[in-house]
C-alpha cells in the first residue's frame, strides 16, 4: 500500500515538471503570489522577520491541505514582491521514499554533477537536479526526507544577498579582546 501511495505522490509532484514552468499542487514557482496561495491554502507558522539573511517571508502549510498523508508539511518562501520562489516538502525519514524520489527525479530532471556526498551527522544523503527554470534538492536524514523546488531567479537573488551579507561581515573591523 505504501508503494501505491508513494507512486501517487510522485505523480502529483512530478508529472507537471515536464512543463517549462514548475507547477506543484496548483502553485507555480516564480508566478504565484502570496495572495493567490492564501485563496487555496491556509498559511500557518508565518515568519516575516526582516533580520533573516535573505529577509524574505516563509509560511508553512500542513500536509493534510495537499491531501497527501505522507507529507508532514510544505514550507513556501516568497520574495519581497510576494511571489513564490521556493517550496520545501517535508516527509518522515524514509530511505525507501528518498530512493523512489531520487529515481523519479532522475528521469524528469538532469542531475547536477556535484562533489561526491560525504555523510554528515544530520544529513545522510542528498541529490541535486536542475532544468532551465528550477533547482531541486533532495535530502535524506534521520529527521526527515526533504524535497525542495527553487525558482532559479529566486535562488540567484538569494545567493547574491547572502554573498553581499558575507562581504559586509568580512569588511567589518574586528574587535580586539
Amino acid at each position: 500500500m505504501n508503494i501505491i501511495k508513494t507512486g501517487a505522490l510522485l505523480l502529483c509532484l512530478l508529472s507537471p515538471l515536464a512543463q517549462a514552468e514548475t507547477t506543484l499542487f496548483g502553485l507555480t514557482l516564480g508566478k504565484s503570489t502570496r495572495q493567490e496561495v492564501e485563496q487555496t491554502y491556509t498559511l500557518q507558522y508565518k515568519n516575516t522577520a526582516s533580520g533573516l539573511p535573505d529577509s524574505w517571508n516563509y509560511y508553512r502549510v500542513s500536509g493534510e491541505q495537499f491531501n497527501e498523508p505522507q507529507l508532514k508539511h510544505a514550507t513556501l518562501y516568497f520574495d519581497n514582491s510576494q511571489t513564490l520562489g521556493r517550496i520545501n516538502f517535508t516527509f518522515p525519514s524514509s530511505l525507501e521514499k528518498y530512493k523512489a524520489l531520487e529515481e523519479q527525479l532522475g528521469r524528469q530532471y538532469p542531475r547536477l554533477n556535484t562533489a561526491p556526498f560525504v555523510s554528515e551527522p544530520l544529513r545522510l544523503d542528498k541529490a541535486e537536479f536542475q532544468n532551465d527554470t528550477t533547482h531541486l534538492l533532495l535530502e535524506y536524514s534521520n529527521y526527515g526526507t526533504y524535497l525542495s523546488f527553487t525558482d532559479l531567479k529566486y535562488r540567484a537573488t538569494a545567493q547574491k544577498r547572502l554573498a553581499e551579507k558575507k562581504a559586509l561581515e568580512a569588511n567589518k573591523p574586528k574587535k580586539e579582546p
